[in-house]
């Protein structure tokens, strides 16, 4: 059955802290794509940071989903089922923030999630920390879910690479630390971000940092994801100007606003002039 809540008490918290993995999900305002990520290793990249916030620490990728959609919107959730014989499922509603490897606060809020965590918070190639305002918090039976369990961690694999044999699949899948490493060791990664994780599919802006190393114009690319947004909610625009018009009219009828349509004057005057009609008004003034 359903329940909502304000915000986590202690077997909700207790319920996450005992999870494998967990799934992050996203959309952007408007587009064609909703996003939804799993996450793994829990242990050393979630923390619970209090009753209403929560904050994980970012894995590269081979794309930038949510940081992108967390730049436009704000728009999260979470969620995070058992895999067993008590089947349960908690989602986390929330509004988030994306504090880059960069940002001076970066350090500061990961030393703060190890604190909560009561161990080191870290993770090779990992690209920013998304803090998370829960604003609901919703748990449900989950007995659509597999009885058998998961036990410890979940590992991410990475397979960032396109294959170049048949053989490679019977090799065993690296691992995204190991790849993460590998790609910092040889000074890789920051081109990879560069070319991978500086848009999201539907072209909003990505992760800062790789939009500095294409020598991005920020203030033009983020007015062109704007005026993208806004031409896919043209509805809704259409609407507001409507509503715009309509309210103008009301205030000038009950005398609040008055509104002087010169360029429907000016329409008027070329038609009598045109008609060979004589504007008494000019007449009199004379007068």
């Amino acid at each position: 059955m359903v329940k909502f809540h304000d915000s986590l008490d202690q077997s909700h918290v207790e319920f996450i802290t005992s999870q494998p993995l967990f799934f992050v999900a996203s959309a952007p305002w408007a587009g064609s794509h909703i996003n939804i990520s799993p996450k793994a290793h829990p242990s050393k990249t979630f923390s619970i940071l209090g009753p209403n916030t929560v904050a994980y620490l970012d894995a590269t990728g081979s794309g930038c989903e949510t940081i992108s959609h967390v730049y436009e919107n704000g728009r999260v959730t979470l969620m995070f089922s058992s895999f067993g014989p008590s089947p349960k499922i908690i989602r986390l509603y929330c509004t988030g923030r994306v504090i880059e490897k960069w940002d001076q606060y970066y350090q500061e809020l990961r030393a703060k999630m190890a604190t909560e965590n009561g161990d080191e918070v870290d993770f090779t190639g990992a690209r920013a920390v998304i803090v998370l305002r829960i604003k609901k918090v919703q748990t449900s039976c989950g007995f659509a879910l597999p009885a058998d369990g998961i036990e410890g961690d979940a590992t991410a694999f990475a397979d960032h690479e396109h294959s170049h044999s048949h053989d490679d699949v019977s090799r065993p899948r690296e691992t995204l630390e190991v790849w993460s490493r590998k790609k910092l060791e040889k000074q890789e990664m920051a081109d990879y971000q560069k070319n991978m994780n500086h848009r999201s599919l539907d072209g909003l802006p990505g992760l800062m940092s790789a939009r500095r190393t294409r020598d991005e114009n920020f203030a033009v690319e983020d007015t062109k994801a704007w005026l993208r947004k806004v031409n896919k909610q043209q509805d809704a625009v259409a609407l507001g100007i409507g509503f715009g018009v309509l309210l103008m009219l009301v205030l000038h009828v009950v005398g609040v606003l008055h509104i002087q349509p010169k360029f429907l004057y000016t329409i008027l005057e070329y038609q009598k002039r045109h008609l060979g009609i004589v504007d008494t008004t000019d007449i009199k003034s004379e007068l």
